[in-house]
């Protein structure tokens, strides 16, 4: 009779503990400003798990309709390991932490597999006239990179090969 009694008051003060022990909620502003990272590596450390790509090129990113311009695309997929090396060393530049995007459009993205499964998005632009990076988004925040120019050629060779494709609705 004992026993009964003795589980019954100790499921009672656990419940009671459970009930009152305040839970401290994470605030994602107090988490997202905390960020140590210096580059894009340090920030997703998966990005050095990549072993292929695919580059997404926009038909036309400078249209008028924002809504519009990433529904018609090309591209190029690549398990080129100087491919995946050369973006990476791109991606350990520093970055800048931003809260909103810049104003430039992207021409397209690049989604970064590993055992082939997405992982992450690299958007870029290479309008080296104000408008030349490579962003990824995290925690709400968008973090840019300048891009190099041998990372630049081989985006603009890529798009040569790359192939059309209309997206769904």
């Amino acid at each position: 009779m004992k026993q009964p009694i003795i589980l019954f008051l100790m499921a009672t003060i656990c419940y009671v503990l459970a009930c009152t022990t305040p839970v401290k909620e994470k605030s994602p502003v107090a988490a997202n400003s905390f960020i140590t990272a210096s580059n894009a590596l340090e920030l997703d450390p998966r990005l050095v798990t990549a072993d292929s790509l695919v580059f997404v090129f926009y038909k036309d990113p400078y249209m008028t309709d924002s809504l519009r311009y990433t529904r018609f695309y090309s591209q190029y997929a690549s398990t080129d390991t100087m491919q995946v090396n050369q973006l990476l060393q791109n991606l350990a530049w520093k970055f800048k932490k931003q809260e909103k995007p810049r104003s430039c459009r992207n021409e397209g993205k690049i989604w970064c597999f590993a055992k082939g499964k997405v992982f992450q998005t690299i958007y870029f632009s290479t309008r080296c006239n104000g408008c030349c990076f490579l962003f990824l988004v995290k925690d709400g925040y968008f973090f840019y990179t300048d891009v190099k120019q041998s990372l630049v050629d081989m985006l603009k060779d890529l798009q040569l090969k790359a192939i059309p494709v209309k997206a769904e609705k």
